[in-house]
C-alpha cells in the first residue's frame, strides 16, 4: 500500500530482507521517529502510517521568514 503525505511525498510499507516490514519514503528520505522499526505485520505498519498522516494532516506548513 502506498500513502501521500500532505507535502506529496509517497510513504509506503515494504518488506525487506530480515522477512519484517519497515516504512519508508518511496523517492527517500528521512522518517519521523514515529515510523521507524521493525514491524511483523504489514497491518501494524499501515497503522502506524495512518496513525501518523491522521496526526499531520492539521499541521500547518512552515514558512520561509524573509
Amino acid at each position: 500500500m502506498t500513502f501521500e503525505t500532505a507535502g506529496g511525498k509517497e510513504i509506503k510499507a515494504v518488506r525487506n530482507v530480515q522477512a519484517q516490514w519497515i516504512i519508508q519514503f518511496a523517492t527517500g528520505g528521512q522518517l519521523p521517529e514515529e515510523l521507524t522499526g521493525l514491524y511483523t505485520a504489514e497491518r501494524y505498519a499501515v497503522a502506524d502510517i495512518e496513525r501518523y498522516l491522521e496526526k499531520v494532516k492539521d499541521r500547518k506548513p512552515k514558512t520561509a521568514k524573509e
